[in-house]
């Protein structure tokens, strides 16, 4: 094939896309042009912006003494509010859990393409699914990005639809997501109490819960100024917790509405507020907006895990931050049916959560 050949625009309708961008990589490797159908209307360059200065909190404090335990829950407060995203260190999960979810998901994408096809669906609710570009089967810009997505907690429901390929990948799946559901727990105490709730109050509203993981998979992309790995969105839980394999590429909008990259510090958990929380919180927590950037010399893997209360719970806010604000911002609405739209829409942002919120102003 001649360099001209090699430079000419992709006619991405002749391949299965569904397959993944991964497939479309190896397919194509001497792709050095991005398809047309891949590139996004960017008001800037993402790759341009500044590494945010985040906060860093030590949760080892929530084991201390009431002091260290008050400041501890101090931290966290701050960061909700002032940030909506936090890194924590010392928080009593295995540098080698950690790596060994990490191998078994690297694994699973290594798959051949049938192998994983066995998981894909257009149903944003499905319990084990694998894909790609945005969640949605409706006709929207793509982008450079495979998922594989499944529930954890609670595991009695799912546990068996899990891939039994990787072979270790259930037990070490499972094992994680345990940890990670305790140490969640454990943040949503000290947000509880951040809040002047009881200590309990956000798992008891929790209920039984749910847990996703959601592992993205973000090839070397030709032309990674042009396009996004996942467009900018909130998530629609609590709390999600995220690790990656050491190649950057989160990126964060401040409450000041600048965009920010976020250095993940290695061993640590990047933990982000979702649509939940700042429903629960009345708004006095704000969910953040978020998108991954790609690059073209590496390709990054995260871990994604995402905590919210069980599908069949209506969610609201709280009833005394309601008293002390007079009047509830949002909601109340099924939280299956908030997923479903919000995982739905090919506009992203965080605009399912500002519709319910307009939708509650005009009954007040």
């Amino acid at each position: 094939m001649s360099e001209k050949e090699e430079t000419k625009d992709v006619d991405v309708s002749t391949i299965n896309l569904k397959k993944g961008v991964k497939n479309l990589v190896e397919t194509m490797p001497k792709l050095n042009k991005l398809p047309s159908d891949f590139i996004l209307p960017l008001e800037r360059n993402p790759l341009s912006v500044n590494y945010a200065q985040i906060p860093i909190i030590d949760i080892s404090g929530l084991n201390g003494a009431s002091e260290t335990r008050d400041s501890t829950i101090g931290a966290i407060a701050s960061a909700c509010r002032d940030w909506g995203i936090f890194t924590i260190t010392n928080h009593g999960i295995e540098e080698a859990l950690i790596e060994d979810m990490m191998e078994v998901v690297k694994e699973f994408f290594g798959l051949n393409w049938r192998a994983k096809m066995k998981y894909a669906s257009d149903d944003v609710m499905s319990p084990v699914r694998y894909g790609t570009s945005l969640n949605t089967s409706k006709k929207h810009n793509l982008h450079w990005r495979d998922f594989f997505r499944h529930y954890g907690h609670p595991f009695q429901d799912t546990f068996h639809l899990w891939p039994h390929n990787p072979p270790n990948y259930s037990n070490v799946a499972r094992e994680y997501l345990e940890r990670v559901w305790k140490m969640a727990m454990k943040i949503f105490e000290a947000i509880s109490e951040g809040l002047g709730l009881e200590k309990g109050y956000i798992e008891e509203c929790l209920g039984e819960g749910v847990q996703i993981l959601a592992a993205n998979y973000y090839p070397p992309c030709p032309e990674p100024h042009k396009t996004l790995g996942l467009a900018a969105h909130s998530d629609h839980g609590a709390l999600t917790f995220l690790t990656q394999n050491g190649v950057d590429g989160l990126q964060i909008k401040h409450i000041d509405q600048t965009w920010y990259a976020v250095h993940h510090v290695p061993g640590s958990f990047l933990v982000n507020i979702g649509d939940y929380l700042e429903i629960l919180s009345n708004g006095r927590y704000k969910s953040v907006e978020h998108r991954a950037t790609v690059n073209a010399q590496r390709t990054r893997i995260s871990i994604a895990v995402g905590h919210g209360p069980q599908l069949s719970s209506f969610i609201g806010p709280a009833s005394p931050l309601v008293a002390d604000n007079g009047s509830a911002q949002y909601g109340p609405i099924k939280y299956e049916d908030y997923i479903k739209i919000q995982q739905s829409s090919t506009v992203r942002g965080k605009t399912a959560l500002l519709a319910l919120k307009a939708q509650q102003s005009e009954l007040i």
